[in-house]
Formats: C-alpha cells, structure tokens, sequence
C-alpha cells in the first residue's frame, strides 16, 4: 500500500503533466520554436477556469468550451504574424507581461479552484483519491487521446508530423507549412489551456507559477524526446510517478527541486530523450 498510493497518484498526475508538454514539444519539434511562454498561458487558463466557476458558477471543465478555442485562434493569429517566435527572448518576454496582466486582473495571491466534487474521494484501487484530481486527469487523457487521432488520422494532422519529421519534402509534396505552422501553434495554445484547468483540479496557482510548470515542460519534452506525442505521453507519466515517490523520502518543499535535478541530469545524459525522432 506505501508503495501503491503514490503509483496511483503518481500516474493520475502524469496524465496532466504530459498534457501540459506535449503542445510544447509539439511546437519545438515542428517549428523549431522554443516557447517558453507556454507555461504562461497555461496558468492564465488556470485563473479563467477559476473565475468562470467562482463567478459565474460555471464549471472550469465547461467553461473550456470558451477557452480552448479562444487560445487556438490566438495561437494562429500570432504565428500568422510571423512574429519571431523562435527568439527565446522574446517568448520569455511575453511570459513576462502574461504574468503581470495576471498579477494586474487577478491579484498576486495564489488561488485554489474548489468545486462541488473537489473534495469527493473515490477508492482507485485501494487509493482514496479526490474528485478534482479524477476530472483533471480524465480531462487530460481525453484531450491526449484527441490529439493523438487528430495527428495520426487526418490530412492536417498528418502534415504536422511531416514537416517535424522533414520541413523540406513536406514542402516537395505540396503541404502548406505556413498553415501547418498556424495550426501547430494554435493546436499547442489550446492544449496548453486544457491543462491548465487540469492542473489546477492538482495545485494552487499564482502569476508566478508558470515558472514552476514550465520545469516539468522542459522535462516531458527533453524526456519524450522533441516532438514526440507518444513521448511526451510516456515522459509526462514518468514525471508523475517521480514527483510523488520523492514526496515519500524528502519534504514536500523539495520535491520540485528533485524535478529540477532531474532535468539537469536529463540535460546531460540523455539530451535527445526516449523517443527522438
């Protein structure tokens, strides 16, 4: 049982974390932009959630009806921009003002999404887990299992995984990059603001969070390997089950920092992760 509960919970978890990558790796392997942004966005959809049900009494998983589009076309409009996204700078500044508009709108002070099944707890196998944490991660698995058959089973999806795998004779065979760079991004925006929501059924969130969740990010991507939808579902899921087995032998303070050494180490080892294509 001592070692069951953080499996389950360590797996529950790695469905969110895997959702909150994959749009990263997706864009970084496909555009070869680093969007370091992404985490920003997240936590924004986040904070939308939150107010849609503490204002409007609207449930944060409903209330993606309005949110995941709204960040697709965001996320096209600004890659149709032909903005240089592909500079770091300028995605770490956008992270930036994303924070202070949230900071401005929402106030510094962290926020805890409560909803009427929150505080349910169902047994998964043997494992007392909460209402949120099930929604959150069947948010998640819902929306990896979309993106998974979008990629694999359509024309525009299937452009997508040809020009990450070869940009030049995606562009041979007639396929549109300009457009499959807008959907990409679009596509990477809008998962990132399901699993925003997701994570917040997890952990309390602030402005500042995005740099906590940008860690795990970096870590599903470099694990999974840069572009890899299958790796980012593996990755995300092993990021999960390490969080809670180091909150079994260190403080719960530190265990974000095991996350960070974990990506250091990562760096240095294994750079191109499991599942590089």
């Amino acid at each position: 049982m001592v070692l069951l509960e953080p499996f389950v919970l360590g797996t529950i978890l790695g469905l969110v974390y895997a959702t909150l990558g994959v749009g990263f790796s997706l864009t970084w392997g496909t555009l070869d932009i680093i969007n370091v942004s992404h985490a920003a966005f997240a936590v924004l959809a986040a904070y939308l959630g939150y107010f849609a049900n503490a204002m409007f009494g609207v449930d944060p998983v409903l209330a993606l009806a309005g949110i995941t589009p709204v960040f697709f076309v965001v996320g096209v409009a600004l890659q149709a921009e032909e903005l240089a996204f592909s500079s770091l700078v300028l995605t770490f500044g956008l992270a930036i003002v994303l924070e202070n508009l949230m900071v401005v709108f929402f106030s510094a002070d962290p926020r805890l999404l409560s909803t009427g099944y929150t505080s349910i707890t169902v047994q998964v196998l043997g494992v007392p887990v909460t209402g949120g944490r099930l929604v959150g991660a069947g948010l998640a698995l819902v929306t990896l299992g979309i993106l998974y058959v979008f990629l694999t089973r359509t024309y525009t999806g299937r452009s997508v995984l040809a020009v990450s795998e070869d940009p030049e004779g995606a562009a041979l065979s007639g396929i549109n990059e300009r457009r499959v760079s807008a959907v990409t991004f679009g596509l990477a925006l809008a998962t990132a603001g399901i699993a925003g929501v997701a994570a917040s059924f997890f952990f309390p969130f602030g402005p500042s969070e995005h740099y906590t969740w940008l860690i795990s990010v970096f870590i599903v991507t470099i694990l999974g390997g840069v572009g890899s939808i299958i790796g980012a579902g593996v990755a995300g899921l092993i990021t999960g089950l390490v969080f809670e087995f180091a909150a079994l032998v260190v403080p719960f303070s530190l265990v974000r920092s095991v996350l960070f050494v974990l990506l250091i180490v990562l760096l240095v080892v294994r750079p191109k992760g499991l599942f590089q294509r």
